[in-house]
């Protein structure tokens, strides 16, 4: 592995076509920690309130000259990993990144993540901190697609909401959205539940990044192949509130939108980032992308 070439951005003309970093985003050079196998970015923007990680994981058999795909590993908690475990190092762990050739990158947050925004706080802006400043980041620093194609994300939980609706709003930015027992069919009547309150703010704005009503608004960039990975199932593939099984509901609300997916509620194992789901995850996903 080349440990060197990060700190190296690209050179302008091969930058033309990677997406533009946000003009209040302050990007550290980046440092490698040898524990973890990552490189780590620190990066300043307007969209959070103070500095915050971005961990990148490449290739053993990186070779700068290539182009490869990236997956936006997404945390389900702010700061560093908790209890519900390490993303990036459980794909680290499987090789994920070195089977399918993939640049692996987690961002963190200094709140809780439920990738949308604050009605009023603009240091909680997730959704335009993955668009505008941590993809871009990736793709001005390392040669990728830098189309749909090229971007896709993976998470459980609130991340798995994250994944399905950052995709669903964004159909042509990201190309490939892969959730595991996410609650997908919560809308803004479950606000107040699991930090949803401090996230968005209020009932109405919480209304405007709700997965189901993604599917409907943007369900004709969706039906011409599979693009969505569903998976459950544990707390939220099971019944839960109004005895509503979130993996399956939302699987028929997108069979009913006519949009193409792949389907599998029979994945249970514990609520945490762990090999029982994420393994055929990053199969199920691979097998999509790799399908067009």
């Amino acid at each position: 592995m080349d440990r060197g070439e990060p700190s190296r951005p690209l050179p302008p003309g091969e930058r033309a076509a990677a997406a533009a970093l946000d003009e209040s985003a302050r990007v550290g050079e980046p440092t490698f920690d040898a524990a973890k196998g990552v490189w780590v970015f620190v990066v300043e923007s307007q969209f959070q309130k103070g500095p915050n990680k971005v961990e990148v994981l490449l290739p053993e058999r990186w070779n700068a000259g290539r182009s490869y795909r990236v997956l936006y590993v997404l945390p389900v908690q702010p700061g560093p990993p908790g209890p519900w475990g390490d993303g990036l190092q459980l794909v680290r762990e499987l090789g994920a990144h070195d089977a399918h050739d993939l640049i692996c990158v987690s961002p963190s947050f200094d709140s809780w993540p439920y990738y949308g925004s604050h009605a009023t706080d603009p240091g909680i802006r997730h959704e335009d901190y993955i668009v505008k400043v941590v993809v871009p980041l990736i793709e001005n620093r390392y040669r990728t697609p830098a189309d749909p194609a090229g971007r896709l994300l993976l998470g459980f939980s609130k991340s798995g909401w994250g994944a399905m609706l950052l995709t669903l709003r964004n159909p042509d930015f990201f190309g490939y959205a892969c959730s595991w027992d996410a609650p997908l069919m919560m809308s803004e009547r479950n606000f107040g539940l699991y930090e949803t309150a401090s996230h968005f703010g209020t009932r109405e704005w919480m209304s405007t990044y709700v997965p189901k009503v993604w599917a409907s608004r943007s369900a004709e960039h969706f039906r011409d192949r599979k693009r969505l990975v569903v998976l459950g199932r544990n707390f939220f593939g099971t019944r839960w509130f109004h005895d509503l099984p979130h993996t399956s509901g939302f699987h028929r609300v997108l069979r009913r939108h006519g949009i193409l997916h792949h389907y599998d509620n029979g994945i249970k194992v514990p609520h945490t980032w762990n090999h029982g789901w994420l393994r055929p995850a990053v199969h199920a996903l691979m097998n999509v992308v790799e399908a067009r």
